[in-house]
């Protein structure tokens, strides 16, 4: 179909998921930053064309959430960051250690935003181009936590080192 090159600064492994919307991919990897082409029907072919790229933030061990045109990521530096998914600039980046080696997990909660740590805080934020906007935060286990949460209705499944937690909001 098409094919770019994306090749690691270091070790070649790439645990994020590409982000589809629409005909854009929004495709992401440790020491690689995040790019963005459109897909596009060429011939009998397609091509992928570069709309943008975004050199300074990159997930290490986690998949961006696109919500409302930005993209939320944790980054490889542990640090909660927002990109404008239609322009590839950086929104703002939080200066705050969130995790520790880039493990860490984003999903929509909601109107909000969850994120799991390794450390086993679980971070609520608001969605926001202009600012990282803390909600909440937990102390969910006692173990490391590199599984993604869960969420059902108002209910959270967090698998830990050693069980299966279920957190119901209210």
């Amino acid at each position: 179909m098409w094919q770019l090159p994306f090749a690691p600064a270091r070790r070649a492994y790439n645990p994020a998921t590409a982000i589809v919307d629409g005909q854009t991919v929004i495709y992401t990897g440790a020491g690689r930053g995040t790019k963005a082409v459109k897909v596009e029907k060429q011939g009998d072919g397609f091509v992928a064309n570069e709309l943008w790229s975004n050199a300074e933030l990159a997930p290490q061990f986690n998949t961006p959430v696109l919500r409302d045109g930005l993209l939320f990521g944790l980054s490889n530096g542990n640090n909660l960051y927002c990109i404008n998914a239609q322009t590839g600039r950086t929104a703002w980046t939080d200066a705050t250690a969130r995790s520790s080696r880039g493990f860490g997990s984003i999903v929509g909660a909601g109107s909000c935003l969850a994120l799991l740590t390794n450390d086993s805080e679980l971070i609520v934020f608001k969605p926001s181009y202009k600012e990282y906007s803390e909600l909440a935060k937990i102390k969910v286990s006692e173990t490391p936590i590199y599984a993604y949460p869960v969420i059902a209705g108002n209910r959270i499944f967090i698998k830990d080192q050693d069980a299966v937690t279920m957190f119901a909001i209210n």
